[in-house]
């Protein structure tokens, strides 16, 4: 397979899957039959390490679907073929040297691009109700389907349906995690930022959250704040200064975005509560065309600090 189709241009998919997810977003998606194998992994495999920045899985439970990979921006981690393609959607970069667990023997990685895949049985997905499952061969996955169910196809036409269904898959993914409480909505004159006391509910488009590893939601009125904690946590709330997960509102929208793969504009024309602020964009393309508009300079999550946001004099 050529590098061009091995990468699969992101700005070229086409739904071919449509009607195929329609019929599969409605169908089961728990194990069945002679399916019935452990993922996620239960107890967790302490050999498998990491954490998916895309949603903040742990990789010792969800190493049957994990992926590395590689774009203009680094190299990554991803827990699944779901949040692989929502980091290429963000960037806007293909991904390359895509390397994928096969679901049957998750310590060994294989190319995707070599890989055979099954989509849409009865095994559970990853970030997905269809899941799309690695397989050394078309044997090993033909067999797999004629137990589990799903169809049996190739990396390309797996990449094509994530990206596809990332709209539908992302929308209901925000909406169990406000139902379940991992996302927390900051109510007016209730909660208030751990760092300056504001009303984070009246900035939609500036505020911040922190879920601590014991379950505590931490607000912040702006990444102002945000990053001041992050700097120095003991400080704000001694006793929950450890993030689990951080989240960030999407400046453009409002929505709330994982703040490890957002993109931040610092040194624009505009002002946050706080006055200097790094505003924070889904994707980076909106960022761009943020700068184009405002000025400013677009840097990722590893590179935002404090000192950065505050070095507008």
């Amino acid at each position: 397979m050529s590098e061009s189709e091995n990468t699969f241009r992101f700005g070229a998919v086409v739904p071919v899957f449509v009607f195929l997810m329609a019929a599969l977003l409605a169908s089961p998606g728990s194990a069945a039959g002679g399916c019935a194998v452990a993922h996620p992994l239960d107890p967790p495999d302490p050999r498998f390490t990491g954490r998916c920045p895309n949603c903040n899985m742990a990789r010792a439970m969800w190493a049957r679907t994990w992926y590395a990979f590689e774009n203009a921006e680094g190299k990554h981690q991803v827990c699944s073929l779901h949040c692989l393609a929502d980091i290429s959607r963000k960037s806007g970069h293909v991904p390359k040297q895509v390397q994928v667990a096969l679901y049957l023997s998750p310590a060994v990685s294989v190319p995707a691009a070599s890989a055979v895949y099954v989509v849409g049985s009865h095994a559970r997905g990853t970030m997905t109700p269809v899941s799309k499952l690695a397989f050394v061969d078309r044997s090993s996955a033909e067999e797999f389907a004629a137990a589990c169910g799903g169809k049996v196809t190739t990396w390309l036409e797996a990449y094509s349906m994530a990206l596809s269904g990332l709209s539908a898959e992302n929308a209901a993914i925000t909406q169990m995690r406000l139902k379940k409480g991992k996302i927390v909505v900051p109510k007016d004159r209730v909660d208030t930022c751990v760092v300056c006391g504001m009303y984070p509910a009246r900035y939609e488009r500036s505020r911040a959250q922190v879920r601590t590893v014991s379950g505590k939601t931490l607000h912040f009125c702006s990444t102002q704040c945000l990053f001041k904690y992050l700097k120095d946590r003991r400080r704000y709330e001694a006793d929950e200064a450890d993030a689990q997960m951080i989240w960030v509102a999407d400046h453009a929208s409002g929505r709330w975005i994982s703040a490890a793969t957002a993109y931040y504009v610092i040194h624009s024309e505009q002002w946050g509560p706080m006055g200097y602020e790094a505003f924070a964009f889904d994707d980076r393309a909106t960022a761009d065309a943020f700068v184009d508009r405002n000025g400013g300079q677009i840097l990722l999550f590893s590179e935002v600090g404090i000192e950065q946001i505050m070095s507008g004099d």
